[in-house]
């Protein structure tokens, strides 16, 4: 159900990897829902050219060479207008591209009714969820007929409608509301971006234009999105995400856009001026969740239709890309007879955990946006894990496999795991922060080195190589806590929360250096740890009346 990106994609999967299964996509072609544009990230640029649109990204969309963040050294001053720019040292070691959502979104409708998947132009009206038999879906087609199918798997890629979350009372209320107000530019001054006045630390100039860009104010962050318009012209996408309650200014039009950038980044107010704008689009408190995803009767709740996600590492894609790989997983498992609900629950808490842990520290980020020291340390922290630990599991997809996916359930646990390690970094950075009064780019770090993007681990790309890069990342942090507690001064050495902080590092370390090259999730240390967190058993297996048939 929906017939957006997430719901093609998902098609697309399927019958790549699933032939044998009849795939029906139940939604409407709309051209004028609202759509930022996309920043795609590795997982999510390696899943689209696996289902075979490698080439339309290639020949139709713009590179994206990384994430470039812009740092104001004086915040506090609306006229000091020098930057930190923080961008790829190198260009990244996997392609990743900026897309027109447009273009990209009509070649996946080709390529699916190439591949024989069932388009229904129409709207469901209705949806009768079957215990061990066949699901019911009620559908107003676009001629106004009204129709009813019947179907083992049901995944809901309803977006924002979010149908089934509705329907069965899964939403969950989420503090730290976003609010985002974003348009598309046409003939604007691409050089205007060459004039930033910005330190990169003695690195050559990045790329001014094929990048997205990033840059930071009190509370929010503004987006710039290069696309390449379905006519060939330049287009781009900007928006301002905030924090509502951090945020005193409404921005829900252009002259309260204008109003805001200009007062802190006034070379982003020339840029936006020296255009036309295309449209306008506002979404507030747009953030939800959802209890649960995952049902082994044979529903599945997927991208927005799951919840949503801040759009600052561009990971909304990437997100619904995981899901649509787990949906899979549980799917081929009931071809072959061998689903169990405590599979089910495994990916559920995986998917839970790892979206709840990118959500908070992204949510928390925006205290400290308009510190622009304190950010981009918590930055470089969030970029490390990412890279050395979220994208290494996901590429090797541990999120679809039960033990890797309990691994990565007992990663991030709220309170505990990685959540732990990161959240007791931001006093220190804090204090860190407060006796660095004389602010200058030598004070910074880069936010995406080399290390810090994992490039080593890239040039492999192997499951065995995973343990190498949680050593390589526990290490560092224990390194960069030592830094900051020297930074931060005398308190911090007798701080029992920074103290156990770096022991826990290093513990870490160790145990990840101690599993040499080999796969974590084949590891039978690691089956015992998720059999002892799991009980040591299995939960009941899905009746037979429930499997799929035919």
């Amino acid at each position: 159900m929906g017939g957006g990106v997430v719901g093609n994609l998902a098609a697309a999967w399927l019958r790549r990897h699933l032939p044998a299964l009849q795939v029906t996509v139940i939604g409407r072609t709309d051209h004028n829902v609202p759509i930022v544009g996309e920043s795609l990230v590795e997982s999510s640029t390696l899943f689209i050219q696996d289902i075979g649109l490698g080439r339309h990204l290639v020949e139709r969309q713009l590179p994206k060479y990384g994430l470039t963040f812009y740092y104001k050294l004086d915040p506090a001053c609306p006229d000091d207008s020098r930057y930190v720019v923080d961008a790829v040292p190198t260009n990244p070691p996997l392609q990743s591209f900026l897309i027109n959502r447009s273009s990209f979104d009509d070649a996946l409708r080709h390529l699916n009714r190439q591949n024989g998947v069932e388009h229904v132009e129409g709207r469901v009206t209705g949806v009768a969820l079957g215990d061990g038999a066949p699901h019911r879906v009620a559908v107003q087609a676009a001629d106004g007929a009204e129709r009813t199918y019947r179907t083992r798997w049901l995944i809901d890629a309803t977006g924002r409608r979010r149908l089934l979350a509705k329907q069965l009372g899964l939403d969950c209320d989420v503090s730290r509301q976003r609010s985002s107000f974003w348009f598309r530019l046409a003939d604007f001054d691409a050089s205007i971006l060459e004039r930033v006045d910005g330190a990169t630390k003695g690195l050559p100039p990045p790329d001014a234009y094929h990048a997205a860009h990033h840059f930071f104010g009190a509370g929010n962050w503004v987006w710039l999105l290069p696309l390449r318009a379905d006519d060939g012209r330049r287009l781009i996408s900007v928006g301002l995400t905030h924090r509502p309650d951090l945020f005193s200014d409404a921005v829900t039009c252009m002259p309260e856009f204008l109003h805001r950038v200009t007062r802190e980044h006034p070379i982003l107010a020339d840029f936006v001026r020296s255009g036309t704008v295309v449209d306008t689009n506002l979404y507030n408190s747009y953030m939800y969740s959802a209890r649960q995803r995952y049902s082994s009767r044979g529903w599945c709740l997927i991208g927005d239709a799951a919840g949503t996600v801040d759009p600052l590492y561009s990971s909304g894609l990437a997100l619904a890309v995981a899901g649509i790989q787990q949906v899979g997983a549980m799917v081929r498992r009931d071809l072959e007879g061998r689903l169990t609900d405590a599979f089910v629950d495994e990916l559920n808490e995986s998917y839970d955990r790892f979206h709840g842990f990118l959500g908070d520290q992204v949510a928390r980020l925006y205290d400290v946006m308009g510190d622009s020291y304190q950010c981009h340390l918590r930055m470089h922290l969030h970029v490390a894990t990412l890279s050395h630990l979220a994208i290494p599991l996901m590429l090797n997809t541990y999120h679809a496999d039960e033990v890797g996916a309990a691994l990565m359930a007992r990663l991030g646990r709220p309170g505990g795991g990685l959540d732990r390690q990161l959240t007791e970094f931001e006093p220190l950075v804090a204090r860190a922060a407060a006796r660095q009064p004389g602010r200058s780019a030598s004070e910074f770090m880069r936010v995406q080195s080399a290390f810090a993007m994992n490039h080593s681990w890239f040039e492999y790309r192997r499951d065995d190589e995973i343990p190498r890069s949680l050593f390589r990342m526990f290490r560092h942090m224990a390194a960069l806590r030592l830094r900051l507690m020297w930074l931060a001064g005398a308190r911090s050495w007798f701080d029992p929360v920074q103290l156990g902080g770096l022991l826990r590092s290093l513990g870490w370390a160790a145990a990840a250096g101690g599993f040499g090259r080999r796969s974590l999730k084949q590891s039978w240390l690691i089956r015992r740890l998720v059999a002892r967190r799991t009980g040591g058993s299995q939960v009941r297996a899905v009746p037979d009346t429930a499997r799929m048939t035919g």
